[in-house]
């Protein structure tokens, strides 16, 4: 069954994409939930319009994308935590404490899915964090955690 993506789909395609589906996935899951429309003639023209404007989206976020990554590439950031005396903290580092602190040091604002950490940090040191701001452009930050003081 030919559908056309109102939404993203995760490992389907995205919003605006003409899929082949089975008619029991579009019918149970795609149709009900409006992640789908059946791809009729009419359908198919507004879809290539979607498609258009995408591509002009995707170009304009793939050189904000790219200016993020040139003021972070060798960034080093670093954050303070309460810790015990082995070095070991008392809190994992969230995501939103990273998101604060690369936006203290280059004023960019990035979501906190971006941010990818393949384990907690939870122990002073350095740790690499890998963020990935688009499809084609991902790069990795130094993180320093401190031990708070006082």
């Amino acid at each position: 069954m030919k559908l056309i993506l109102n939404s993203d789909v995760a490992k389907l395609g995205r919003k605006g994409d003409i899929v082949d589906v089975a008619k029991g996935y579009a019918r149970n899951y795609l149709l009900p939930k409006n992640l789908a429309i059946v791809a009729t003639d009419s359908n198919v023209l507004i879809a290539e319009k979607i498609q258009e404007k995408r591509i002009a989206e995707i170009s304009e976020s793939e050189e904000l994308a790219e200016s993020i990554k040139a003021a972070l590439a060798d960034a080093h950031l670093v954050i303070s935590q309460k810790s015990t005396d082995e070095g070991t903290l008392y809190a994992a580092v969230a995501n939103n404490e990273i998101v604060e602190a690369i936006e203290k040091f280059s004023g960019f604002k990035i979501e906190e899915s971006q941010i990818q950490l393949n384990d907690q940090v939870k122990e002073i040191g350095l740790h690499n964090i890998k963020i990935r701001i688009s499809e084609d452009v991902d790069f990795d930050v130094v993180l320093e955690v401190n031990p708070e003081s006082g």
